[in-house]
């Protein structure tokens, strides 16, 4: 199996070398920036998984995590579960895009029943017009923007008790490992199966909210909305975006939070979030 990992980590690393990997010629990529493992030395072994030894660092927990590493890492013995925690990245169009546009045209049909309304007060209620399904979709897309920023900043951002160890097992397989090693291209997406729990959630939300047209609309917006996230997620560390576009800047300042702001920062398809949560990294610490 190390073996394997090898040889799995070197595609990416070597991807990196013929086309972005130094920041002269790409801009910020934060490779050189991670830090060195000494296996002599370091707080975890790293020649074993690690997902049961990041809950004994306890108070050393939060400094080590955020050193980031330019390496793999391996979580469970198992090899099932282990598996279970690594996603290729096409995985995510490849599940969740057929589910947008089945549903989109469910949407679309339920809507030109005319029969969705929206109950403003208990005596007044407006007509959801089928045409004004893209309104409604984008408004979902909006709201998942908001959702990413919560899930972000709250769950995965959660700073757990230096006494509990199963708080920082679980911190860490959500988004400390992420942290600690931001280059594994296997663990940049969410996989399908812990996905689903989020999307699952977010509609029966909506659901208890609105009528089945008008949540289901706003849910495949959002369920649109997440697609792009993941995907944009991922192009941050791997891609190149032409200098002084849109995903330039959003690298940039994703690699902000990775190695300098990970209290700040935690918009990841859009900073709008950030400016009203006063969690904006400063422009001029931009690169």
């Amino acid at each position: 199996m190390v073996v394997c990992a090898c040889v799995f980590w070197q595609a990416p690393r070597q991807r990196r070398k013929g086309k972005d990997l130094t920041v002269e010629e790409e801009g910020p990529t934060g490779v050189s920036r991670c830090s060195k493992v000494d296996l002599e030395t370091d707080l975890v072994d790293w020649r074993k998984p690690l997902a049961w030894q990041v809950g004994h660092l306890g108070e050393k927990y939060d400094a080590w995590v955020h050193q980031p590493v330019d390496r793999p890492i391996r979580l469970f013995e198992s090899e099932f579960l282990e598996a279970r925690t690594k996603t290729s990245w096409y995985m995510v169009p490849l599940v969740w895009l057929p589910v947008v546009f089945y549903l989109s045209g469910y949407c679309w049909t339920l809507l030109s029943q005319e029969r969705t309304r929206l109950q403003l007060t208990s005596d007044y209620s407006i007509l959801v017009h089928k045409y004004s399904f893209p309104l409604i979709f984008i408004m979902g897309m909006f709201l998942w923007s908001f959702i990413e920023y919560c899930i972000h900043r709250f769950v995965f951002h959660m700073r757990p008790p230096a006494h509990n160890y199963y708080l920082i097992t679980l911190h860490f397989l959500l988004h400390g490992q992420h942290h600690k090693s931001p280059f594994d291209g296997s663990r940049l997406v969410f996989p399908p199966g812990l996905a689903s729990v989020v999307v699952g959630s977010f509609y029966l939300i909506l659901r208890s909210l609105f009528s089945e047209g008008l949540a289901m609309s706003l849910f495949v917006g959002g369920l649109c909305g997440y697609v792009v996230y993941d995907m944009i997620h991922y192009y941050l560390h791997y891609g190149s975006p032409r200098k002084d576009s849109y995903l330039y800047g959003l690298k940039a300042y994703h690699v902000k939070h990775h190695f300098e702001h990970q209290r700040a920062g935690f918009g990841i398809t859009t900073t709008f979030w950030d400016h009203p949560f006063n969690t904006v990294i400063p422009s001029e610490e931009a690169f």
